[in-house]
């Protein structure tokens, strides 16, 4: 085991948060601190049904996503809108199980993206893993500033 303990995606609720809510949460919570972003959102407690769960509060804040504005550019099929998801963190010690894939699913449906992409530093143990599981292809390694990263892009059609 882990150590983790578990939320259930399932029984949170994804509402839009304010940019200063986001920041204070990411430089908390995710390893490289807060950054910009245009699309905000968290994942809040609405119920725990105790089983194989952390008890939270209902309303407690466990985890929380950016997305960019869209980059946009002229393939031959037409304009293409993409955008990138930039953080995603969840409240220490806590895994939301399938909080991801519960904040990429609403995204979508809001903001009705051509393609999303991402990175992930492959020196972290993950090294991308959670992308995949949603549907996300790699498109390679980068090397940023001694840092080697994989590109993955999640594509809808």
């Amino acid at each position: 085991m882990d150590g983790l303990a578990n939320v259930f995606a399932r029984n949170c609720l994804i509402r839009r948060i304010e940019k200063p809510v986001a920041a204070a949460f990411l430089t908390r919570y995710h390893r490289l601190g807060s950054t910009g972003g245009r699309y905000f959102y968290g994942l809040f407690v609405r119920r725990s049904t105790g089983a194989g769960e952390l008890r939270l509060e209902e309303g407690t804040l466990v985890a929380v996503a950016s997305f960019s504005s869209a980059r946009r550019w002229q393939k031959p099929q037409g304009e293409v809108r993409s955008y990138e998801w930039i953080r995603y963190a969840s409240l220490d010690g806590v895994r939301v199980v399938g909080g991801m894939g519960k904040m990429l699913e609403h995204f979508i449906k809001e903001v009705k993206p051509d393609d999303v992409m991402s990175y992930a530093d492959t020196r972290w143990p993950d090294s991308g893993n959670a992308y995949r599981k949603l549907g996300f292809v790699s498109e390679g390694k980068l090397e940023r500033k001694g840092w080697v990263c994989e590109k993955f892009r999640f594509t809808l059609h």
